[in-house]
């Protein structure tokens, strides 16, 4: 009986074990072996690196560009790829949270360093050191974090309260990064640190006079066209031509100056009035060949991209399924313990 005991509470432990494993896999994700708070810096002879769901070259990639040299990355955890000796770095970027190849790295020493960094690539005609100007903050949230550095992946800064809507920001320090974002430097409450130039009322109006900027010049634009349309087609009434039909109505319809006849004491024949040439009929231009319509082969090329997006969804699953071993084992403990209880129930 105790022994009954022992194997049914080895089997649910199994199971027990075994559920985080499959959450895991159906999730889509692994999870770091351990970890980390560090930074690193890319350095690649490719000119930059790319961030991949999973921790293999096969899986999806969550970058649309190279994540270029010079960028520094957070890492928050680590997966030690022992069949090909590389170490993944467990990252965010743009909100996306996927693993980088470490080998295209170097550790930075300290925050400062990544953060100089960045400033670096960024070039001197982005950033603005002795900045000085007013912000007024706003987020679709309501409020925004001060930052230890430009990106949210430098974390917030300690101890520092959330910078609520309507609030002025003073900003000392401005920069325009290589990932087309834009943070400055400002103080709340005497705590220094990064702040989102993009979440303020001055970049929500500066980006809807661009907006109404393009939709003028594009009415223009199209009022332009238009008159220069009307202005290539030639203008039958200005320039005096009209059609044989219309000069017949017109001649029918001005009547001809009639000639008096001269008083002279000599009778003189009297002249036989002249008639007036029929206009000759105007030529019928002959109609053009329309040209054939060929199909064009957008429909095609829509089928092999869609043929394409299938074919790499169903590669990333597969590979996402065979790279993970702890499935494996758990299948292999579970299908132990069930033999095992077939044996003592049978033994019994």
């Amino acid at each position: 009986m105790k022994r009954t005991g022992r194997i049914w509470l080895a089997l649910i432990l199994s199971l027990i074990a075994a559920v985080p494993v499959f959450a895991d896999v159906q999730g889509g994700r692994t999870e770091p072996d351990y970890k980390t708070d560090y930074y690193m810096i890319v350095e690649s002879k490719a000119g930059g690196i790319d961030i991949y769901a999973q921790p293999d070259l096969s899986s999806s990639k969550l970058n649309e560009q190279l994540i270029s040299n010079g960028t520094a990355l957070h890492i928050e955890g680590e997966v030690e790829d022992e069949q090909n000796k590389r170490t993944w770095g467990y990252t965010e970027y743009h909100g996306m949270y996927g693993y980088a190849p470490l080998d295209d790295c170097r550790p930075a020493q300290s925050r400062q360093e990544a953060i100089d960094s960045e400033l670096y690539i960024a070039g001197k005609e982005n950033v603005d050191y002795d900045a000085d100007y007013e912000v007024t903050a706003y987020s679709e949230d309501g409020r925004q974090n001060l930052y230890q550095g430009p990106g949210e992946k430098y974390g917030a800064v300690p101890g520092a309260r959330e910078i609520e809507n309507g609030e002025t920001l003073h900003i000392t320090r401005d920069a325009r990064l290589v990932d087309g974002s834009r943070w400055g430097v400002t103080s709340v409450d005497g705590k220094e640190g990064w702040v989102d130039l993009k979440e303020t009322e001055e970049w929500l109006e500066e980006q809807n006079e661009e907006t109404s900027g393009k939709a003028v010049s594009q009415t223009a634009g199209e009022n332009t066209t238009e008159a220069g349309d009307n202005a290539d087609q030639p203008d039958e009434k200005a320039s005096g031509e009209n059609s044989p039909m219309e000069q017949e109505k017109a001649a029918a319809a001005t009547p001809e100056a009639t000639v008096m006849p001269e008083t002279t004491t000599t009778p003189e024949a009297a002249v036989t009035p002249e008639v007036t040439a029929t206009p000759e009929a105007t030529v019928t231009p002959e109609a053009t060949e329309t040209p054939k319509v060929t199909a064009a082969p957008e429909a095609a090329k829509s089928d092999e991209a869609a043929e394409d997006v299938s074919s790499q969804e169903v590669k990333a699953g597969a590979d996402t399924f065979h790279y993970q071993p702890l499935v494996w084992i758990g299948m292999i403990g579970i299908a132990a313990v069930i033999l095992l209880l077939i044996y003592h129930f049978k033994k019994s």
